[in-house]
């Protein structure tokens, strides 16, 4: 319920927005808003969540982003990893997590790394690496992901094949990797459990490499502290990479650039300063009343005359619901009659109510009950607060 309060009267603070960044995976690094024919070793790195620097990779060359070689419009918003006809190598963009995450401590830890692939090749390496280190700082072998010589692959310390399965189909697919951390508190035979889909729709889908048990990491937990993907081999022909992911829930991993993160909820407009302003009645001036957001709500401030013309100054009680447009929200009314200029007197009158109901953030109808009689208000913004505004 509302509660009746004089505190907002002295309230002039207005409440603060923040910037919108993708919440749920650790790491997300896509490469749509490169520009374009970039090399992605140099600056600048592009938008990324938990990565910090460029990619570090030498020489500075074989991976761009929208060109290859041999067609200068191949891979748009995709890292390409190229190499020039009938040639052959490696090469490992490497960036770096910030800050340093922890993957894993305990046994029976989770986590999920993806990355989209296109297209698959029948020879060659396309991984995606995970730089770790040892909670306790000591060695942790690099963790990779992804396909060799068209087969699915998990391997430790760089491109190692520990773990062999599947045979990619598709020419372009999401490739999704679960680990489960084994601490070998238990015994020898206590080690990690790995699973890979290949364009899952759910954790239940058909899998590519299916629980296997395989001792790929150390002892005393671990830490994310860069990423990496490796293109080798491919005969001249290009590998495209895109939107890296890294979480602790399969549903952090899967999104891709075809089905982007759904947008955040809308802020709700009584949380909104954009809804602070001034409004009145173009066709009835000479009175009206503003929106003020606190950080305990919303409330309505009035200012006119009373029926026998003397001022009448009224506000609300707090509002603390969610207001929305074409939604009526009926208030009550109070204003403070005694009281000298610097002594105000605390105790309150209940005028009567006002019903408020926004079309959009400049418009709207407002609806006046109470000890003066009854008005009717069709309101327009006349003031805002200067460079924002609500949606």
């Amino acid at each position: 319920m509302p509660f009746k309060s004089v505190v907002p009267v002295i309230l002039l603070g207005l409440a603060t927005t923040s910037g919108i960044v993708l919440a749920d995976p650790i790491v997300y690094e896509t490469f749509t808003d490169y520009p374009d024919d970039a090399l992605i070793s140099t600056p600048p790195a592009g938008p990324a969540v938990g990565l910090i620097g460029d990619w570090f990779l030498d020489p500075p060359n074989y991976f761009y982003v929208n060109r290859t070689e041999a067609d200068l419009d191949a891979g748009s918003g995709k890292a390409v990893y190229d190499m020039p006809d009938d040639d052959n190598g490696a090469r490992t963009a490497q960036r770096e997590a910030a800050p340093k995450h922890a993957l894993f401590n305990q046994d029976g830890d989770v986590f999920y790394a993806s990355f989209l692939a296109a297209p698959p090749r029948s020879d060659g390496y396309m991984l995606f690496g995970l730089t770790l280190e040892r909670l306790d700082g000591g060695g942790q072998p690099n963790l990779t992901f992804g396909m060799k010589d068209g087969r699915f692959v998990i391997g430790n310390g760089g491109v190692n094949v520990d773990v062999l399965g599947g045979i990619a189909e598709a020419t372009e697919m999401r490739i999704v990797l679960r680990l489960e951390y084994g601490d070998g508190d238990s015994g020898p035979d206590d080690s990690e459990v790995v699973t890979v889909w290949a364009d899952p729709e759910s954790e239940t889908s058909a899998t590519v490499i299916d629980y296997v048990a395989e001792d790929l990491l150390n002892r005393g937990g671990g830490r994310l502290t860069g990423i990496s993907i490796r293109g080798d081999q491919m005969d001249g022909q290009p590998a495209l990479f895109d939107d890296l992911m890294v979480g602790f829930r399969f549903d952090d991993v899967v999104t891709t650039q075809s089905t982007p993160p759904p947008d955040p909820e809308p802020e709700p407009l009584s949380n909104h300063p954009g809804v602070n302003g001034l409004f009145y009645d173009p066709g009835n001036p000479g009175h009206g009343f503003n929106f003020l957001v606190h950080d305990y709500g919303l409330t309505v401030f009035y200012y006119g005359h009373t029926a026998d013309g003397r001022r009448l100054w009224l506000h609300s009680e707090n509002f603390e619901g969610d207001l929305e447009f074409g939604q009526a929200v009926e208030l009550e009314m109070f204003q403070a009659e005694t009281g000298t200029f610097g002594q105000p007197d605390p105790n309150l009158t209940t005028w009567g109510s006002i019903v408020v109901e926004l079309t959009n953030c400049d418009t709207g109808h407002a609806s006046f009950n109470g000890l003066d009689g009854v008005l009717e208000m069709d309101f327009v913004r006349l003031t805002g607060v200067p460079g924002m505004g609500c949606q």
